[in-house]
C-alpha cells in the first residue's frame, strides 16, 4: 500500500493547521537545544576552582613572612630589611621582619599564573573546549612584572616622581600582591562568563582592601582575644588568613558544584 502523503497547499493558499505548527516548534526547538547546549558547555568549562584553591594555598604559606617582631609592651620593632627595594611586593622596607616576602610573591605569583595556564590547557584538553583565560594570566604577569620592576626604575634620578605612584597605606602592609590576585580573578571571571565567580572576586577584592587598610587583629581584640607574652608576634596573621580563607572556601565550593554539574 502507497504511504499517505500531505498535500501540498496551492500556490497562494495558506499551510494546513499541521503544517503550521511543525514550522514554528521546529525552530522554538531548535533554538531551546542550541541554548541547553551552550549552557551546558559554559558549565563545562568552568575550572575556576582551582586558581582560586591555589592562590588561597599561596597567600596561607606567606603567612610566616608577615610575622612582626614585638617587644615587650607590642610595640613593633623596626628592623633594616635590605636587598632590593620591593615595596609594592614586600611593602615598605624595614617595617616587616622579613626581608624575603618581595621574592616570595615574586615567585609565588608568577608560578601560580603559570600553572594557571596548565591547568586550563588540561582542562580544555579533556572537554575539548578551551577558557579564554590568557588575558587573566596575562594581567596578572603584567602587574607582578610591574610590582617588581617600577621601584628598581624609580631609583634612577630622573624618574624618582615614580614614588608618587605608590598606593601608600595599600603598601603599608605588605598585602598588594592580594590586589594583584583580585585584579586577575575579576578579568577571569570576565572570561569565564560566569557570575559566581565575578561575585567571588567581588567580595575577595573588598576582604583584601580591607587587609591592606586596616588591622583586622583589632576585630579580634573587640572578640574578646587577649594575646599572651609569646603571641604579639600573631597579631599580623589576621590581615592574610583572612582573604585566603575567602579563596578556600569559595574554591572548594565552586569544585564541588562543578564537579556536580559534570556528573549530572
Amino acid at each position: 500500500m502507497d504511504e499517505e502523503q500531505t498535500p501540498e497547499p496551492a500556490p497562494g493558499q495558506a499551510p494546513g493547521p499541521d503544517q503550521g505548527s511543525a514550522a514554528v516548534t521546529e525552530p522554538a526547538e531548535l533554538l531551546g537545544e542550541m541554548t541547553l547546549l551552550r549552557r551546558r558547555t559554559r558549565v563545562a568549562r568552568h575550572a575556576y576552582w582551582f586558581p582560586l584553591v591555589l592562590f588561597g594555598v599561596l597567600i596561607c604559606a606567606s603567612a610566616p613572612f608577615y610575622i612582626q617582631g614585638h617587644g615587650p609592651s607590642g610595640t613593633v620593632q623596626i628592623l633594616r630589611s635590605g636587598g632590593l627595594p620591593m615595596p609594592l611586593l614586600g611593602g615598605i622596607p624595614g617595617l616587616l621582619v622579613s626581608r624575603y616576602l618581595g621574592y616570595y610573591w615574586l615567585i609565588a605569583l608568577l608560578a601560580g599564573l603559570l600553572l594557571t595556564v596548565l591547568w586550563y590547557r588540561r582542562q580544555a584538553g579533556q572537554i575539548g573546549v578551551a577558557t579564554p583565560a590568557r588575558r587573566a594570566i596575562i594581567t596578572g604577569a603584567v602587574l607582578t612584572l610591574l610590582a617588581f620592576s617600577l621601584p628598581l626604575i624609580s631609583q634612577a634620578g630622573h624618574v624618582s616622581w615614580l614614588n608618587a605612584l605608590w598606593p601608600g597605606d595599600l603598601v603599608l602592609r605588605g598585602t598588594f600582591p592580594f590586589l594583584i590576585i583580585s585584579a586577575g580573578l575579576l578579568v577571569l571571571a570576565w572570561a569565564e562568563r560566569s557570575r559566581a565567580l565575578a561575585i567571588i572576586a567581588v567580595v575577595y577584592t573588598g576582604v583584601a582592601l580591607v587587609a591592606s587598610l586596616y588591622d583586622i587583629e583589632n576585630i579580634a581584640f573587640r572578640l574578646g582575644w587577649n594575646p599572651g607574652p609569646g603571641d604579639w608576634d600573631l597579631t599580623s596573621l589576621p590581615n592574610v588568613l583572612v582573604p585566603a580563607l575567602v579563596l578556600l572556601i569559595a574554591g572548594g565550593g565552586a569544585f564541588l558544584v562543578q564537579r556536580r554539574h559534570r556528573s549530572a
